[in-house]
């Protein structure tokens, strides 16, 4: 008889959902030059951004060791678990998926170790990781909640418009920039989640105002014709604009069976920096 687990990491944002998931996370590690915060333990979103606004300092992550990720496994083969599903962030994004499937081997025979890439971050992966969750408690078999992990994954897309680019720049996790980062500075463009999983510039737009409006019509247009999708809107210190968005997805989308919001994590909020507007949907129906 199969037990199976479902884990992630601490860039799903688990942390903010207000309840306790029973999802381990593995959890990086956020670097203010020579001062070191354990993401969600050491520091949370709210002070985050407080201590990000007034630092000169541009962060650094460090991700979760093979160590702890194999202290995790062990003990959840001292749990009885036979299976772990780890629904991990994009694989273009950091090597944390990477690091895990590289672990299928050394506990073959004890663990079997299934990893999704869920080719996002934020609550977008959390929320795939919770569908596992719920799925597994349900008593559903591992391919079958595999199969619906990557149902998901296919049929989600995310936009966000981010305040200042010099994060993403730094921290190199925006991809196809190269040419022209210096004019991308002096602009407020629509980023995109792209099917590889990669942060992508999507189109260029002068300010933050008609960027949020152009990611909305865009969002907008790929879901009008979905019978039901799931909608989050996340933000790095920008609530009450996030809320209007939540507002504007409530009144204009009646085939969302839900609108939810969150902070982001400090692990994906020293890449992004503060001021940064995001959602992201997926349909769940056809």
């Amino acid at each position: 008889m199969s037990k199976i687990a479902v884990v992630s990491d601490v860039n799903a944002g688990l942390d903010y959902l207000g309840y306790d998931p029973g999802i381990p996370v593995l959890r990086s590690v956020i670097n203010f030059g020579e001062e070191h915060f354990v993401d969600g333990i050491d520091i949370r979103a709210d002070e985050f951004y407080r201590k990000l606004q007034a630092s000169p300092v541009i962060p650094s992550t460090s991700a979760p060791t093979v160590g702890e990720a194999m202290a995790l496994f062990d003990r959840l083969i001292e749990e009885g678990y036979t299976d772990v599903i780890m629904c991990s962030i994009s694989y273009k994004l950091s090597s944390i998926g990477q690091m895990v499937e590289n672990l299928q081997e050394e506990y073959r025979g004890r663990l079997n170790i299934h990893v999704v890439d869920t080719k996002t971050a934020t609550y977008l992966q959390g929320f795939i990781a919770v569908q596992a969750k719920r799925l597994a408690d349900e008593g559903w078999p591992v391919e079958k909640i595999l199969d619906f992990c990557r149902y998901l994954v296919d049929n989600m897309h995310a936009y966000f418009v981010v305040d200042d680019l010099r994060y993403l720049v730094k921290n190199g996790r925006l991809s196809g920039a190269a040419g022209f980062v210096g004019s991308l500075l002096k602009i407020k463009p629509v980023l995109e989640l792209d099917r590889e999983g990669r942060i992508v510039p999507k189109e260029k737009i002068r300010t933050q105002k008609r960027a949020l409006e152009r990611a909305l019509e865009m969002v907008m247009d790929e879901i009008r014709d979905a019978k039901r999708v799931h909608i989050i809107v996340e933000h790095t210190l920008a609530e009450e604009k996030a809320k209007e968005v939540v507002r504007f997805f409530k009144e204009n989308c009646p085939n969302a069976v839900a609108v939810e919001l969150h902070p982001v994590t400090p692990a994906v909020g020293a890449h992004i920096g503060c001021g940064v507007i995001g959602f992201g949907y997926f349909i769940l129906e056809k």
